[in-house]
């Protein structure tokens, strides 16, 4: 979503635990998988970010810089402006077993 980067989902949000079916007729992994004989379903690990994103990130909303004195490295982040005018921060710690601590300044600015 950062550096002029373009991303897509594949329709491929539920498979089956074989992986199908699928346009391009391989394995493929999903957000959803589907156990359709016992009628039983998982979600992935994706699923939950794809879900946390859309959830606050609606279609409409723009992509603003997010510059910051600190931002550690393994905190990746990525903000945006939604149709409504609110502000959206979306953070990933990359170091998932460290708590990280933030505080936010905005100096009348956002």
């Amino acid at each position: 979503m950062k550096n002029w980067v373009g991303g897509w989902i594949d329709w491929n949000l539920a498979l089956d635990l074989d992986g199908g079916p699928n346009w391009a007729g391989w394995r493929a992994d999903a957000a959803i998988l589907v156990n359709s004989d016992k009628d039983e379903f998982w979600k992935q690990p994706i699923y939950y970010g794809i879900s946390h994103v859309s959830k606050f990130v609606p279609p409409g909303s723009v992509r603003v810089e997010l510059t910051g004195t600190y931002l550690p490295e393994d905190l990746l982040s990525v903000a945006f402006i939604r149709p409504d005018n609110a502000t959206v921060i979306v953070f990933l710690n990359n170091r998932w077993y460290k708590n990280i601590t933030l505080t936010f300044a905005t100096e009348g600015r956002i």
